[in-house]
This record gives structure tokens, sequence and C-alpha cells, in this order.
């Protein structure tokens, strides 16, 4: 199982929604990677009008939620759905579930290869559509009302008034009443953003992402510092349909940060942290976090005490990194706990502790990090600090690889390719690498790469699998350049290169891969790629593969 190093740097805002439904089915063809495939065994499929319709969710029929649920589902060999999970959702957990729920009762025809039954992943999508006609179904949602259109031109009884017309008969219609007066109170495109943020969680107000974005427009051009932030987040995240922009982004988390917003102060220090709109500066980073930590902003403390723990950007400061990384896991950031768990791990700044650090792990999987999840997952397949549980590290590498962590998804991957801790099944390790390589996760990339060029799993691919082996290698993936290296060697797929394919091996070698020192120190040993034959290099190379071989996968190594 690959291990990936610990990576995510977010800054607390929501993924990308969809509004749910229930149910018409629409399949889907499968993503841009498969669409490639040169040969192409029999499809399956199903009759979708065979499903039974999922039951729609007694308290999501109350809340009138509806809209569309996109699932990626694995057909067994038996027809049956061995498995189901959301890729695109409805923005309601009830629906997402039920919709996953009733995929799996469904029978479809498998495909087939040479007359073979083989798993295969298919796609589909679940709406959910409110029918008045339909008995037990609320209403159709209503009417835009008639104050929208000078409400969103800042007009500040339309706005106190359209909030009384959407917050009517709701639970709590006195208390929303009270929350916009005081919005009111503070300014108009305080009123709209707070007009926005119930449009776009669709309480006390219906949900309605393109009324929200149009309100938070509104309020962020007005100058209103945290609609700034969140228009910033949009671009920045490519959701509300939006374009994925980082640079414009920046520039509304300027504006924000501007007026201290702090939430946007974290931002900032998150895409230079990331790189996303240049190079990578850790400095200009660490100074964004510090100023998002001193107006208590709980993201910044977790990200800056990253830093310190790393020595990034910063001068190493473990006992710095434990303060604050405390102080953003007592307010229950998942993303602290895991770092404070490396920390105790390691024994950096502190005594080592297993139990502290094992209880720490277990918070922040249990809270739904999934690089913490993909880090237990670890531990508990090699053993690492605690007992080998291979069924357990496989039920975390589920929830990773259900929330689309790329990791996850690879390392599931992995085990329904080994068959560790999960029958042996390369065709649904290869659907698993799929979905981690439509993520840029250069793992699996090279792994599935290698399914296709051994014709695992369906037909080989030779020619397939080294564009996924040049993609592994732009990822600074070894395992993806001892493979490409092979094929250079030997002149399979590609033009043959001895220099080429000695410089890759070279370059994976310096990554710690076992396999290309090993490859090294054997044409040392004859005088193979170009090389003149040195025993004492052979024997150097030799050593260095033995001894990382020896030494134990890490889920834990900062």
């Amino acid at each position: 199982m690959q291990i990936p190093p610990y990576s995510g740097f977010f800054n607390g805002i929501s993924g990308n929604h969809v509004a749910p439904s229930c149910c018409s089915f629409a399949p889907r063809r499968p993503g841009a990677i498969a669409r490639r495939r040169r040969h192409r065994p029999r499809r399956g499929g199903g009759r979708f009008s065979s499903c039974a319709k999922p039951e729609w969710p007694k308290e999501a029929l109350r809340k009138e939620q509806s809209g569309k649920v996109t699932l990626s589902f694995l057909i067994g060999v038996d027809g049956g759905v061995n498995d189901a999970r959301v890729v695109g959702s409805s923005g309601y957990p009830l629906l997402d579930e039920a919709a996953r729920d009733g995929i799996r009762k469904c029978k479809f025809k498998p495909a087939t290869v040479n007359g073979v039954p083989q798993e295969g992943w298919q796609m589909m999508q679940y709406v959910w559509t409110l029918s008045p006609a339909a008995p037990g179904i609320p209403p159709a949602p209503r009417a835009p009302s008639p104050h929208l259109a000078a409400a969103l031109a800042g007009d500040r009884d339309a706005l106190f008034t359209l909030a009384q017309d959407y917050g009517k008969g709701t639970a709590d219609e006195i208390a929303d009443v009270n929350r916009m007066l005081q919005a009111l109170a503070v300014s108009t495109a305080a009123a709209q953003f707070e007009m926005a943020s119930r449009l776009y969680q669709g309480r006390g107000a219906p949900l309605s992402r393109s009324e929200a974005l149009s309100f938070y427009r509104q309020s962020a051009d007005a100058g209103f510092a945290p609609a700034q932030e969140r228009i910033g987040a949009f671009l920045d995240y490519g959701t509300m349909g939006m374009q994925r922009d980082s640079k414009a982004a920046l520039d509304w988390y300027l504006k924000a940060a501007a007026q201290n917003e702090h939430a946007a102060e974290n931002a900032i220090g998150v895409i230079y942290h990331n790189a996303r709109t240049g190079q990578r500066d850790y400095a200009k980073a660490a100074e964004w976090y510090a100023k998002a930590v001193a107006g208590n902003n709980t993201w910044g403390q977790a990200n800056l005490g990253r830093l310190y723990m790393r020595g990034q950007g910063v001068e190493k400061n473990p006992a710095e990194a434990l303060r604050l990384l405390h102080l953003a896991a007592d307010k229950n950031n998942h993303a602290a706990e895991l770092d404070l768990a490396l920390m105790y791990f390691n024994g950096l700044g502190v005594d080592a502790d297993d139990a502290t650090a094992i209880r720490f792990l277990r918070r922040a999987a249990a809270g739904g990090d999934a690089n913490a999840q993909v880090r237990l997952a670890g531990a508990l397949t090699y053993g690492v600090h605690m007992p080998v549980n291979l069924a357990e590290a496989v039920g975390w590498l589920r929830k990773a690889a259900d929330s689309g962590n790329g990791a996850g998804l690879s390392n599931l991957g992995h085990a329904y390719e080994t068959g560790r801790g999960v029958e042996q099944n390369y065709a649904t390790a290869r659907g698993l690498y799929l979905q981690a390589a439509a993520k840029e996760n250069g793992n699996a990339e090279a792994a599935l790469g290698g399914l296709l060029e051994q014709g695992r799993g369906g037909e080989p691919d030779i020619g397939r699998a080294v564009t996924l082996y040049q993609s592994a290698i732009r990822h600074n993936n070894a395992d993806g350049m001892a493979r490409m290296a092979r094929l250079q060697e030997s002149g399979q797929g590609v033009e043959q290169n001895q220099a080429e394919a000695r410089a890759l091996y070279e370059r994976a070698a310096g990554l710690d891969h076992a396999g290309a020192m090993r490859r090294l120190a054997k044409a040392y040993q004859n005088g193979e790629l170009g090389l003149e034959a040195d025993a004492a290099r052979a024997q150097q190379w030799q050593q260095r593969a033995a001894e990382r071989s020896a030494r134990q996968n890490n889920p834990f190594k900062i």
C-alpha cells in the first residue's frame, strides 16, 4: 500500500453541492480516461426501470429537499451491485445515502471479456423531484417572491419583507426575523449577506444557490468583507458554478483581508502554501497565517502550527507548533488533531506517546479527515504503533474513498490488487485506480498503468499504460519512473533508449524506490544501461536497496 505524504490544507469551506432528488434514472458514460480505451469489452447494463425506487427519507421529504445525486457503482459478475459511492452530492446526506441504498438493490447484466463476466464500474444519476400529484409529496417550491428584484437591488424594506416571506411557518421564524433586523442595523450589505447565507444553506429560506450567489455578489460589490471572502472561496475552489480561478480569488481575499477578515487571511496563506497562483512561498503563507492567528482563526492556527512543525517558511519550533495545534484541536479541527498525532508518534517537541497519538489520530479519522483515515489504515495494515487489522484498515480506506480522496481511492485499489484485507479483484482495482487517477494521483496512475500493461482485470493496453506512466512521472512518482524506465530499456511500447531509462531509474532511486536501486546495482555489476562495470558502485546500490526493503512502511513519517 502506498501511503502519501500528508498534504491537505483547507480553509474550512464546504465542497460543491448539487440540489437533491427521487427518482428518475439517468445512466452516464464513464470518465475521460475510460473513453480513451482501445480494446472495448462488451459493456454491461440493465434496465433501470427494473430497480425499485428508493424510499424518500421522511425528514428530507418534510424539508422539501429535491435535486440530483450522481453515483459511481460497481456491477459484480453476478449482476449485483458490489459497491456504490456518491461522486456528485445532492447537498443533502439523507438523499445521497438513500440513492446509494437504492442502487445497491438493482440487478444488471455484467460486462464480459471473451464471454467471461467481469466486474465493472458504471455511473448514473438519481433525480429526486417533488410532484404535487404524488400522494404524500409536498407541493412544488413556491414561485419567486415579488420582492426579490428590489431586494437584489439593495432595497432595505424589500430585503426585510423577503426574509419574512421566506421564513413564514418555519420553526425559527422569530429568530430569523431578529437576525435580519440585526443585519440591517449593520448595513444593507450585511443584510444581503445574511439572505445569501440562508439561501445557500436552505435554512430560513428555500435552498437556491443561484439566488444565494446573486446576494453574495451584491454584498461583496458593496464592500462587505465576509461576502468578499465567500466569493473568493467560490472562485478558489470552483464551486457555485464558477470557473476555478485562484488569481481572481486572491483579489477578493485581499479586499476582505484589508478589512481584517481573518478567514480571508488564512485563505491567502493557503494559496501561497499550495502554490495556487505560481511559486510556492512558505514564508508568505506563514505571514498570512500569523495574521489569521492574531484574529483567533482556527484554520490559521492549524496551518501555522504545521509550518512550525516542519520548519517551512519559519524556523522549526515544535513547542510553538504544539501550542497552535492544541488550540485548533480544542475547537475540533481534525487536521490539527492529525498533526498532533504525528508529533506524539515521532516524539517531536514532546516525549513519544503512542496512546496520546492514537487518540488524536482516531479523533481526526472519526471526524472525517480523509488524510487521517488513510494514515490510520496504513498503520493497521503494517502494524505500525498498533496491531495489524486488515478489515478495519479497509473500512477506513472505504471512508476516505467515499469522500473522493485520491489517496484513499488509490490505496483501496491497491488492497484489491494485492488481496490485502479483501478478496483480490483486478477489475475492482482498475476502477478505483481510474477514479484516483482522475484526481491526478501519481500512485494510482502508475498502478493502473501496470494493470493495463499486464492485462489484469481487462484487456491489455500498452499505449494507455505509457500515457499513465508519463503522467505519474509529471507528478514525481517513483513507481511511474521505474515502470517507464523498464519499458524504455526493453523498447516495449516506446522507443528503446538506455540513457533515458538509466536517468529514470536514478530519479526513482533518489526517491527511495528499492526496485530502481536494485536495477542500478545490477547495471553496475554487469555493465548495462550504458554504464561501466563497477563492483563497488553495484555493492553500494545493493546495500541501499536492502536497507530500504528492511525499513518498515511508516505512515507517520514527517
